[in-house]
């Protein structure tokens, strides 16, 4: 029986419910990156205080991570190696993105082009959406 190229393969399938607490902190961190920009607006946060405002996006950021990471260990070896494929495929693409867009800035090319964290953020989980397709392709 041939399954459809739109069907999940058993192993990643979820539940709503366990998808959104899967991806719980994801929001969280964007929410914690926003109130930082805003809160680093104001000259008299100094010190410390502005270091930890400035990390705060961070700390979610991290959870998220330690979230997947633990969701991805819980698959199936051929499920894992095709997500870890996946995130290493988004990893090195944004990398790539990233230093040519620094080089580029650098050598007077394009002006001042600011993606955020959030930028980043949104365009890495594209790459790794990229990054599923061409290996879920590959063992296919």
């Amino acid at each position: 029986m041939k399954t459809s190229s739109l069907t999940l393969p058993e192993a990643v399938r979820i539940s709503v419910r366990d998808a959104l607490k899967l991806n719980a902190w994801a929001p969280v961190a964007v929410v914690a990156a926003f109130v930082s920009r805003l809160l680093l607006r104001d000259p008299e946060l100094t010190g410390p205080l502005r270091v930890a405002v400035a990390l705060l996006p961070l700390l979610s950021g991290l959870l998220y991570v330690r979230t997947l990471w633990r969701w991805m260990r819980g698959l199936d070896e051929m499920q894992r190696r095709i997500q870890f494929e996946a995130v290493a495929f988004a990893a090195l693409a944004m990398l790539f993105i990233a230093l040519t867009v620094d080089l580029l800035q650098l050598g007077g090319f394009i002006g001042s082009l600011r993606f955020g964290w959030e930028g980043y953020f949104a365009f890495t989980f594209f790459l790794w959406t990229a990054g599923l397709a061409l290996a879920n392709r590959r063992y296919q």
